[in-house]
């Protein structure tokens, strides 16, 4: 099953609205639940978030954070063959597992331009000496339209701002600085201890990861060894952010980043904790982006049991909850399972292998469809209804052909994600 599982409790799962996230704490011997806000943060961290003229004229488009001193940094990044000239920088500049300030540009992607790789060059030198900060120990993000030059005279005015503009902490308006389509900011913090963990995530569209996804930030003030950290953000993204899908669309600009102050010791009982608030603060900004995305109206949650492996179930969740049938059938409130058997066995690499139905079992909303060969007598006006009132929509396969399974999540597809990306450049 996903990697955090059973670490992580989730109370209203089925209102997206209002469902808390917590875990149980091994330092604080407690149930500790996150908070929907940035009220929780590591000391030592100065941020902005300017209005730079990238894309509209009145818009926070421009954010930094910058820590006091440098710190440990760790990231995943998208596998999409046209990464960001963002991407490139940052993968070359945490080499050394070492960062001390993040750069955030929205509204423009900077991708496949002429001076791509060098306006994202001169970013970086630019906030590096702003700030007084080796350039190598700054990290880039750009994300929004393709194609389109940076206004480079208008970020060269913003980063001249960046002296006069820093104020203590992590700001709010970073959290809406580095939006492009969301509907709304994506943030949460949790305090375990002496402990603390900051994150905030963008992403509404273009999303189905491979190795990460959207722009994802997380702070930290625990210190852990530089390996340790690489290797936990890796298992987090693979049972969250890598397990989430809208459209299928694998961005060039997808980025997790973790940063950390180094400032409290790193003991087995904080480092439990810490990938459990860390992949709790994860599923809940994974499940902010789907249920948030563009022109979404419900979340749907894929649980494929009984699979294979753990990648098999993975694969078999992922074909349904990408499959535009299945998911026009859930904004129109439709339990058309047939669309779900179609979906379950699109070909899978080299795997010729087929299903044997008197194995399989199908559910939707709670009421089983299919079981184990026999069809299941449901009201399907009511399970209609069911779907039609609901912001959460889960779909349960047992392919009873092993022991593992995994949840995916994605989202229905609807007109208005059609119109959004209809007229994203126009």
């Amino acid at each position: 099953m996903n990697h955090l599982s059973s670490a992580i409790s989730i109370v209203s799962a089925n209102d997206p609205d209002t469902s808390i996230y917590q875990f149980e704490s091994s330092v604080e011997e407690k149930t500790i639940a996150l908070s929907s806000d940035l009220c929780h943060q590591p000391g030592g961290l100065k941020s902005l978030a300017l209005k730079a003229n990238i894309k509209y004229p009145d818009v926070l488009d421009f954010a930094v954070v910058a820590l006091n001193q440098p710190g440990t940094a760790a990231g995943v990044f998208t596998r999409n063959r046209s990464a960001s000239p963002a991407v490139k920088i940052d993968r070359k500049n945490l080499e050394n597992g070492i960062s001390q300030a993040l750069v955030v540009l929205s509204k423009n992607a900077n991708v496949f331009t002429p001076t791509a790789y060098k306006d994202g060059v001169e970013i970086v030198e630019s906030v590096g000496k702003a700030l007084n900060i080796n350039p190598s120990n700054v990290l880039l993000s750009c994300t929004g339209v393709i194609g389109v030059p940076l206004p480079m005279n208008n970020v060269r005015k913003a980063i001249s701002r960046i002296t006069e503009n820093m104020q203590n902490g992590l700001i709010d308006n970073v959290s809406e600085a580095i939006m492009t389509t969301d509907k709304s900011p994506k943030v949460a913090s949790v305090k375990f201890g002496d402990a603390v963990i900051s994150g905030m995530a963008k992403g509404a569209g273009m999303i189905e990861p491979n190795m990460a996804t959207m722009l994802v930030y997380f702070f930290t003030n625990l210190d852990i060894d530089k390996k340790l950290l690489k290797s936990t953000i890796k298992r987090v993204c693979d049972s969250t952010f890598n397990s989430i899908s809208v459209d299928t669309d694998t961005s060039t600009s997808d980025s997790v980043i973790i940063y950390s102050t180094n400032e409290v010791e790193a003991t087995k009982s904080y480092l439990e904790d810490f990938e459990k608030a860390l992949g709790a603060i994860a599923l809940k900004l994974s499940r902010d982006i789907i249920y948030q995305s563009e022109g979404a109206t419900k979340l749907v949650e894929v649980t494929v049991k009984r699979g294979r492996t753990e990648e098999h179930a993975k694969q078999v969740a992922k074909l349904i909850v990408n499959s535009p049938l299945v998911k026009t059938a859930i904004f129109g409130a439709d339990p058309n399972w047939g669309r779900i058997v179609m979906a379950m066995g699109k070909p899978l690499g080299s795997d010729e292998s087929t299903f044997d139905p008197e194995k399989i079992s199908i559910a939707i909303a709670g009421m089983k469809m299919f079981d184990c060969g026999q069809l299941v007598s449901v009201d399907l006006a009511q399970l209609s209804s069911v779907i039609k009132d609901s912001k959460h929509v889960d779909i349960v396969i047992e392919l009873g052909e092993g022991d593992d399974q995994w949840t995916v999540w994605g989202c229905d597809l609807s007109y208005k994600y059609v119109e959004i990306n209809a007229e994203y450049t126009t």
